[in-house]
C-alpha cells in the first residue's frame, strides 16, 4: 500500500477535486493492492495530462476507459468517467 500512496502524491494538483478514495486488495490470494480515488469536475484527460510526466503507456478502451501501466514503478492505472457524470475513478493497482 506504502507504493500506491506514494503514487498518489503525484496527483498533489487536482487532491482538492478528491470526493472519495478506497484502499482494498483483490486477485487471487488477495494479492493485489489497489487504491480507487474518484475525482469531481474532472476529465480523464486532466487526469492523463497530470500523469504525462511518468513513464506509462497508455491503452484506450473506449472514450470512457483508458488503461496504463507505470514501467518505472510497475504500477498498473484504470481510468474511467462515470456515464451521465462528471467524475472520474482512477484505479492503482500494485501487483505482488
Amino acid at each position: 500500500m506504502q507504493s500506491l500512496q506514494l503514487y498518489e502524491q503525484k496527483l498533489e494538483d487536482i487532491s482538492s477535486k478528491k470526493v472519495s478514495e478506497e484502499y482494498y486488495a483483490s486477485g487471487r490470494a488477495y494479492q493485489n493492492n489497489n487504491l480507487e480515488i474518484t475525482y469531481d469536475s474532472l476529465t480523464i484527460d486532466d487526469v492523463k495530462g497530470i500523469l504525462s510526466k511518468q513513464n506509462i503507456g497508455w491503452n484506450e478502451i473506449n472514450k470512457n476507459r483508458i488503461v496504463g501501466h507505470d514501467y518505472d514503478t510497475n504500477i498498473y492505472l484504470e481510468l474511467y468517467k462515470e456515464r451521465g457524470s462528471d467524475k472520474v475513478t482512477l484505479i492503482l493497482q500494485k501487483r505482488n
